[in-house]
């Protein structure tokens, strides 16, 4: 009978490599007011750095899977690392913007494409019936890189200068390229064509309605996590506390994904339905309770809790509703979690417009209650009450 571990060394370099694409992501964020002061520029132009990199996330994600879908799978996971390795040894480098923004283009490339290589390659290493708990291992290094990035990245640029950071993560990038080309298995690409993939997965209705549910979900989370530090500001916070705070909140993350993760397999459904529901009430209660620095930060933790498991929840699900095509799945998932994530930064900044910070909690609360409806409703496509893996392991069909 084969292993039910998740702890194998490929496994664990994929969630190292989730951390990579996720701290490469964030990276410009801790630094920009001193990559605007060395490159010259203002610190508008480096947030487009961010910015820039999510829209060609968007836009190349599903194109960019449709293209590689036939190539195996081990030599183009390692040509992503590869990349990244690349483009942030192009960011460290730079001795212009135009430069820096070439190699985060290149990044966001890679990024497009990376997390549908990465989880179909989890898809086929996990053990029977873990497909969740591989995802959550996988996710496991992505919320570490939220919630330790930005402080990590803002030490090391204070310490050594931006460019170390960038220099770090290229390090790294290399290291998971020569790990990856000595531990994981070969995986065939698939043999249908891109084109074939997306049609076969637009026609799964299940699908349909997990992408709603991402996007309203999304859109909810980072309409006021996006706002997080003036909302934390308007509670009391000092600008000294604001970062202690923003690290309770993403290690909080990491701590809720450790602690709920394992429901994924096992009560998909009902485990989002009750964080969906917590984080609800949490942010209201953050608008409700503005002011109070205290009783702000508990519901900012029990928020990060209850978020952490949810993008492994939401992926598995959409990996379920077509288990045939993992990696096309997941490019949709890829773009479909980055135009939330875009679309809740649009909304928040609106809202502010109009209302303080703590405002924006009603119109995120009231969001996330729609999608609240869309998982509820959704007991026969999407997000039925047992969640059923079948999925493909090398080579090999499930009997």
């Amino acid at each position: 009978m084969p292993s039910r571990s998740l702890m194998q060394p490929p496994l664990l370099l994929l969630s190292a490599g989730g951390f990579l694409a996720v701290a490469t992501e964030v990276l410009p964020i801790g630094l920009l007011p001193l990559m605007a002061a060395d490159l010259g520029v203002s610190g508008s132009a480096i947030g487009l750095l961010v910015s820039a990199y999510a829209a060609v996330v968007v836009f190349a994600s599903i194109p960019l899977n449709s293209w590689t879908s036939k190539l195996p799978r081990k030599p183009l996971l390692v040509g992503l690392l590869i990349g990244y390795g690349a483009s942030n040894l192009v960011v460290c480098l730079a001795d212009s913007y135009a430069v820096a923004l070439t190699g985060r283009l290149l990044a966001g490339a890679c990024h497009a494409l990376f997390f549908a290589v990465l989880f179909g390659y989890a898809s086929r290493l996990a053990p029977r019936g873990r497909l969740g708990g591989a995802v959550a291992l996988v996710n496991a290094g992505n919320a570490v890189a939220i919630a330790g990035g930005v402080p990590l990245s803002t030490w090391l640029g204070a310490t050594v200068g931006w460019r170390w950071a960038f220099a770090c993560a290229a390090g790294l990038a290399f290291l998971l390229a020569l790990g990856a080309a000595r531990l994981m298995p070969p995986s065939p690409g698939s043999s249908l064509s891109g084109g074939a993939q997306l049609r076969v997965v637009l026609r799964e209705k299940s699908l349909h309605r997990v992408i709603a549910a991402v996007i309203v979900l999304v859109t909810a989370q980072f309409a006021l996590y996006t706002f997080i530090t003036p909302l934390l500001l308007e509670s009391g916070f000092t600008r000294d506390t604001v970062g202690l705070a923003l690290l309770a909140y993403g290690a909080a993350g990491v701590l809720g994904l450790s602690l709920l993760a394992r429901f994924t397999d096992s009560h998909l459904r009902r485990g989002l339905l009750v964080s969906v529901a917590v984080m609800a009430a949490a942010v209201v209660l953050i608008a409700l309770l503005g002011g109070t620095p205290g009783w702000t930060l508990v519901l900012v933790v029990v928020w990060g809790i209850f978020f952490g498991p949810v993008p492994s929840y939401v992926q598995t699900a959409a990996m379920n509703s077509a288990p045939s095509q993992p990696e096309t799945v997941s490019a949709i998932h890829n773009s479909t979690f980055n135009i939330g994530i875009s679309a809740g930064a649009f909304i928040g900044a609106q809202t502010v417009l109009v209302a303080p910070p703590s405002g924006i909690g009603y119109v995120s609360a009231a969001l996330m209650l729609v999608a609240l409806v869309v998982v509820l409703t959704g007991h026969k496509d999407g997000f039925p009450p047992a969640t059923t893996l079948n999925f493909r392991r090398f080579g090999r069909k499930n009997p």
